[in-house]
């Protein structure tokens, strides 16, 4: 079905306000500090915070996925921003660390998790011409907020402290999604932009097109979860800790550990366009054979950065890599397993970000204590991104079901 679409763009804006809005979350690392000065809670405590927000996230996806063809994007995200905001609310007037938990832990990570997918299943389905840069540029907006909100919250949190930037951030939240969620509208069934046609498949093969239970029984979204589950590992370590491995390797101070922590941001947001842009032009899957290849380079090589520029380069360089597998694996999902349960799929895929981020920490935690240092979790990770290479190479699209479900 042929129509034409003007305002497909707007749309993409639309995605990227509300991702920025859940972005803003990603600015956790801001408030740690404060609030252990303010309420005097333990620091290990007040950090599981972040880490129950980013299990959540991705559990809710799908279940956000499911609601999302029904209730549509618009909905969808208002119930995320609701949640979102409310979290951000019980956040300013928690007083103890289980109410800090409920709000910024359970409430954020259940609105963040309903707002994420909206906009990379309601985008690239206006845009099967570029599915690559669409999804790039709809994570970059989330990559964003943190940029962005980080310097904001920083002011505030000195002038105002830890709970009333919390509700601060909850009224700029609200007032985002207010306007970026009503932008977005649903494409039609089987939409094509004017003059294009999608490629011809390959003569004897039928279109790919899974159901989420036929995606589970297919081998082929296994391999893709343990492929995304390394990209995550690697990528969540080394944005969990990059002050700290900075200090450790190139014996910075605090305040240029800070520097590096800045342009973490600025190349992962950039990574996650580059990455879906790529992904048009080369291919999703040797984008992320790339990637992986870089990240085995760079975490193998990290503990001989013992200058600030090197060590800039370093974690600059990972946190491009990550952005940019941010950026591809919407694209190669949406390749593997079709459009009508994209939203869904693509959740069931993102469950790697969730378990991505304990395997870190935990990998972290391990070397810290074993070692005193960073460098077992370098080679642990290191060697997975080795095993990300190999798997890309061997990875290939499953054949279409042969029965509906």
């Amino acid at each position: 079905m042929r129509q034409t679409a003007p305002n497909r763009w707007s749309i993409v804006a639309g995605g990227m306000i509300c991702q920025f809005c859940a972005g803003m979350l990603y600015s956790w690392s801001l408030y740690v500090k404060p609030l252990v000065e303010t309420y005097d809670w333990p620091q290990n405590s007040v950090t599981l915070t972040f880490s129950l927000a980013t299990f959540i996230i991705p559990i809710v996806m799908i279940f956000a996925g499911r609601l999302l063809p029904r209730l549509g994007p618009t909905k969808t995200a208002l119930i995320g921003a609701l949640s979102l905001t409310a979290g951000l609310a019980l956040s300013g007037f928690a007083r103890s660390l289980p109410l800090l938990y409920l709000g910024y832990g359970v409430l954020g990570g259940i609105g963040v998790g309903f707002i994420y997918g909206v906009p990379i299943a309601t985008c690239v389905k206006w845009f099967p011409d570029k599915k690559g840069l669409i999804s790039g540029l709809s994570v970059a907006g989330f990559g964003l907020g943190s940029i962005v909100f980080a310097p904001i919250c920083t002011a505030l949190l000195a002038a105002i402290g830890p709970s009333a930037t919390f509700l601060v951030q909850g009224g700029i939240t609200l007032a985002g999604m207010l306007i970026g969620a009503p932008m977005m509208k649903a494409a039609p069934d089987g939409y094509r932009p004017p003059n294009w046609s999608p490629p011809e498949p390959a003569a004897g093969t039928k279109p790919r097109d899974f159901t989420s239970l036929q995606m589970v029984r297919c081998r082929q979204y296994w391999f893709l979860l343990i492929m995304y589950l390394f990209a995550n590992v690697a990528g969540l370590f080394i944005i969990g800790h990059a002050s700290p491995v900075s200090q450790e390797v190139a014996g910075l101070t605090a305040a240029q550990a800070g520097v590096i922590v800045s342009v973490l941001s600025i190349a992962n947001t950039c990574g996650r366009f580059l990455g879906g842009a790529a992904s048009d032009r080369l291919g999703a899957a040797r984008v992320v054979t790339i990637l992986y290849i870089a990240d085995a380079v760079l975490l193998l090589a990290l503990p001989m950065m013992g200058q600030f520029a090197l060590i800039a380069l370093g974690i600059g360089g990972l946190a491009v890599c990550f952005g940019g597998m941010m950026g591809a694996y919407p694209s190669i999902v949406l390749d593997y397993f079709g459009p009508t349960h994209y939203s869904t799929n693509y959740a069931l895929v993102f469950l790697a970000f969730g378990f991505g981020g304990l395997i870190a920490n935990q990998t972290a935690a391990v070397s810290l204590s074993f070692r005193g240092s960073y460098t077992l979790a370098f080679l642990v990770i290191g060697g997975m991104c080795v095993v990300g290479v190999v798997m890309s190479l061997l990875s290939r699209p499953p054949e279409a079901p042969k029965t509906a479900l």
